[in-house]
């Protein structure tokens, strides 16, 4: 059970998690304006800027996603998971589009700049890759940890039991 003190702090701690998302992605919206989806170079470098702001909505996602755990409030819980695996489907799609952006655009780039294009690229899909990962681990944890026992179908893996 929930400590009531505790309580006072969910609608602050619920409001900063969301500011950790919406304010990020209202970022990058500012710098990608007005949106040119059409324009092969304008997707490759929206989706790759993109790449660079999830980590603070991703933090966001994990605050809610405690703060909710903490206070035993299932419903937010079960919003945040389901909005976490959405953000994966979401990123997946992105993701695609983002590589074959790559393939296209690449052919365009002077020879020395191809490596380090080469090299922006990788680490961007290496940052959707790790953030997609955790979203689907908030998103399945965040699921399980919302069913009324707290507890999922089957047991954890050996390496995320916990001792003792």
């Amino acid at each position: 059970m929930a400590v009531p003190n505790v309580r006072r702090l969910a609608w602050p701690g619920y409001l900063f998690a969301l500011l950790l998302v919406v304010f990020p992605l209202g970022d990058l919206l500012v710098n990608v304006w007005p949106p040119r989806v059409g324009e092969l170079q304008w997707r490759y470098g929206s989706i790759g800027l993109l790449s660079g702001f999830w980590l603070t909505p991703l933090f966001g996602v994990a605050l809610g996603a405690i703060c909710a755990s903490v206070l035993e409030h299932r419903r937010v819980l079960r919003t945040l998971a389901v909005l976490s695996l959405i953000a994966v489907f979401v990123m997946s799609g992105l993701v695609v589009l983002f590589t074959l952006d790559w393939l296209q655009v690449r052919p365009t780039i002077p020879a020395e700049g191809k490596a380090s294009m080469d090299v922006g690229s990788l680490k961007a899909l290496v940052k959707h890759g790790v953030v997609a990962v955790l979203f689907v681990w908030f998103g399945v944890a965040g699921w399980q940890t919302s069913r009324p026992d707290g507890r999922s179908r089957r047991p954890p893996a050996p390496l995320l039991r916990e001792p003792q």
